[in-house]
């Protein structure tokens, strides 16, 4: 099937469909999205594909890392480079791994030299709630969000005082412990939530050549990850909320390289922020939010002194935004936005800092089973200029429980400043400061509703990537030379079957580099991914199922990785009122393939944990 051939037709015959051989069913709760139009919204009044992750998931999964729950969710591919702390790269909807936007509690973290998101040191312990926004987004967000937005929101206290404890360990001698407080009295909340993670880990590459040089260290490469976020807030007489969130992350991943260059990095993740939420009127509300992000690496072979390098990013944000809301069919949004980018590397960048401002509108409305989502974002970046992006969507009701939506967006990336300021080397220049932005520009079509019990959604799109930056081998520069197209269709079905809480998502791409019609490198064109569970009295057991199709590790298609199927077990059994018992087996047929040529990745692995809760008052 072509993804791009008669959308509208096929959309309105699958809904059609779906309506009418399943039965209707009670409405069930549906999830608060803030992160598709800046301002809270049920799932289902947004007109953008997304998805949530609460925090019941993310602890029913028993998922060890940030990006092994994140695999294979709708539109969503994640390659490793080894095991636990190791790179890792997410392609959303095919695009490239820079094209991807993360916001940790309204703030953008990401290192501003190497574009990239560290996915792999992100505790997932410290997360509450996951939003996956796909599609184009740089008109609310900026830079980056070509292919989509994910948001994570840290774990905020409610209730009484309480604390819960867990410990476990597994397979190449990892384990893990966590220790949370938190709770709410009056018109305050606090939450402090710690979590300490070491493993040994397994040889992450197979002995190989790059760039001439051997590569043969057949060591186990460990990792060890602490974090701690904390969280408290303060609700005033007249409505206005204070709030301040901080999550920090630091620890060290060994990985394998060739003497005398680095094989070890020491890093941090950290995001500091505050905001201040209020109502000027019945019909006005206003939030104010500041705070900075920092990436620090640095990279050294334990032995050689002179192989320390270091790069350290940071980012410092603020943003000031009104949402008018004249009636109960209209809403207008208008904003500022200012980020300042920093660098302090022992690499001494030709520049090291440049700023970006922007204001944004949106307006959302809706006319009897009508609706419309209109935004623009013009900007101005230090380096390039004026910029400006936009969207458009609609929104139509067919049925009660079924809607067909329409969207047309355009977003863009900056380069790095890897791509514009790093210094020339022995005299020849590295860098290109007159590279300009990667641009986008995506049309959709989709239906979604509600039957039986099962939310379904189904998009059709279509992404073309213009002045994509890559190495130039004519220039030996980076520079805007590549376009790509990418045909997509995504397909997502939750609910509960037959007393199982179901999760299913399919994803079908065609991700094409225009100018010499081969596959993007590491994407794979099918993936589906399943997901059961169900409780049994005291016990509990799910099961995990993905399978993705072979991809190709070049840009010339002429490194072929197969596809794979690996099914994940998990089981749990609450032991009495405050303790559970929890294990997950991984990778449980021991399936032996890899994602990145020549980088291995983990084996059967059974991880067991003892998981204590106890309201604090009680004691």
């Amino acid at each position: 099937m072509e993804p791009g051939r008669r959308p509208i037709m096929g959309l309105l015959l699958f809904s059609c469909l779906f309506t009418g051989l399943v039965p209707e069913a009670a409405n069930a709760q549906t999830p608060v999205v803030v992160t598709a139009t800046r301002m809270a919204q049920t799932a289902d009044e947004t007109l953008a594909s997304v998805t949530v992750i609460s925090r019941d998931q993310i602890q029913r999964s028993q998922a060890g890392s940030l990006t092994e729950l994140l695999r294979g969710v709708t539109g969503i591919d994640i390659v490793t480079q080894g095991g636990a702390g190791q790179l890792s790269s997410m392609f959303m909807r095919g695009t490239n791994p820079g094209h991807v936007a993360l916001l940790v509690d309204g703030l953008r973290m990401g290192s501003v030299t190497a574009g990239r998101v560290s996915w792999e040191f992100i505790p997932l312990h410290q997360v509450e709630r996951i939003e996956i926004v796909r599609g184009p987004n740089s008109a609310l967000y900026g830079s980056e969000a070509i292919g989509g937005v994910i948001q994570i929101f840290t774990r905020r206290g409610r209730g009484p005082l309480q604390w819960s404890a867990t410990a476990g360990g597994g397979r190449y001698n990892s384990r893990e412990a966590t220790l949370d407080l938190s709770g709410s009295a009056a018109d305050n909340w606090f939450s402090g939530r710690f979590s300490r993670l070491e493993t040994d880990g397994f040889d992450a590459r197979d002995p190989t050549v790059e760039f001439s040089t051997p590569i043969d260290d057949p060591d186990d490469d460990g990792h060890a990850n602490t974090a701690l976020s904390l969280r408290a807030g303060h609700r005033f007489a007249g409505g206005s909320e204070l709030e301040f969130h901080g999550l920090h992350a630091q620890g060290n991943v060994e990985f394998d390289s060739s003497a005398p260059y680095p094989d070890e990095d020491d890093f941090v993740e950290q995001v500091l922020g505050v905001s201040l939420r209020t109502p000027l009127t019945a019909f006005l509300d206003l939030t104010a939010t500041a705070g900075r992000s920092l990436d620090e690496r640095e990279s050294f072979r334990s032995g050689v002194p002179d192989s320390t390098i270091h790069f350290d990013s940071e980012r410092r944000s603020f943003s000031l935004q009104g949402d008018y809301a004249p009636s109960d069919e209209d809403i207008v949004t208008l904003g500022l936005d200012y980020h300042d980018d920093r660098v302090d590397s022992s690499t001494p960048y030709n520049e090291t800092a440049r700023y970006t401002q922007a204001v944004f509108a949106q307006y959302r409305g809706e006319r009897g089973g009508y609706t419309l989502l209109a935004r623009i974002r013009p900007l101005d970046d230090e380096q390039f200029g004026n910029h400006t992006t936009g969207n458009l969507a609609w929104g139509y009701q067919l049925h009660p429980t079924t809607r067909l939506v329409a969207s047309w967006g355009t977003a863009y990336r900056a380069p790095t400043f890897n791509d514009l300021y790093f210094p020339d080397f022995m005299g020849f220049p590295t860098s290109n400061p007159d590279l300009n932005p990667e641009e986008s520009e995506t049309l959709e079509f989709g239906a979604e509703g509600r039957a039986g019990g099962l939310d379904w959604d189904l998009r059709i799109f279509r992404t073309r990537i213009d002045d994509l930056i890559v190495f130039d081998l004519a220039s030996f520069l980076p520079a805007n030379v590549d376009q790509a197209t990418i045909e997509g269709l995504e397909a997502a079905l939750s609910g509960d079957l037959y007393g199982w809480t179901t999760s299913a998502s399919a994803t079908f791409l065609n991700p094409t580099d225009d100018n010499t019609g081969n596959i993007l490198p590491r994407r794979t064109k099918r993936s589906l991914k399943l997901d059961i569970d169900r409780r049994f009295g005291k016990a509990g057991i799910g099961a995990s199922f993905i399978a993705q199709s072979a991809r190709f590790d070049d840009r010339d298609n002429t490194i072929t990785l197969g596809g794979y199927g690996l099914l994940d077990l998990r089981a749990a059994w609450q032991l009495d009122r405050n303790w559970q018992l929890q294990g997950r087996l991984e990778n449980a047929l021991d399936k032996d393939y890899q994602t990145v040529d020549t980088y291995n990745t983990a084996g059967r692995s059974l991880f067991v944990a003892l998981r204590y809760r106890a309201d604090a008052q009680a004691h």
